[in-house]
């Protein structure tokens, strides 16, 4: 579980980065970009409880230690960063998709 925690650090990164930049450019903070925002937090939102849920199902099945339970929710919160950067980077350079 550490190297694919190691393997997604460089792709949260730049999806931080992809995040800040967008929200608190100029882009970011008109119309367009709230509905840009809008529709990836649409999208990001249901990661989170949905991990958290099979992790607690696989958890009660499967005999699953701490430290492995600690590692999958951080690798959780990661990919939860990285689908809300690459959302926000789709809806953004796909204009025809924001204007729906």
């Amino acid at each position: 579980m550490l190297i694919v925690g190691v393997l997604l650090i460089p792709l949260f990164l730049i999806s931080l980065y992809i995040i800040f930049k967008f929200t608190w450019g100029k882009e970011g903070k008109g119309e367009r970009g709230e509905e840009i925002l809008n529709k990836s937090n649409r999208v990001t939102v249901p990661i989170l409880p949905i991990g958290w849920l099979l992790l607690e199902i696989s958890h009660s099945i499967f005999d699953i230690s701490y430290s492995l339970y600690r590692d999958s929710l951080w690798v959780l919160v990661l990919i939860n960063f990285i689908v809300h950067g690459l959302a926000i980077y789709f809806y953004k350079n796909n204009k025809h998709q924001a204007n729906e």
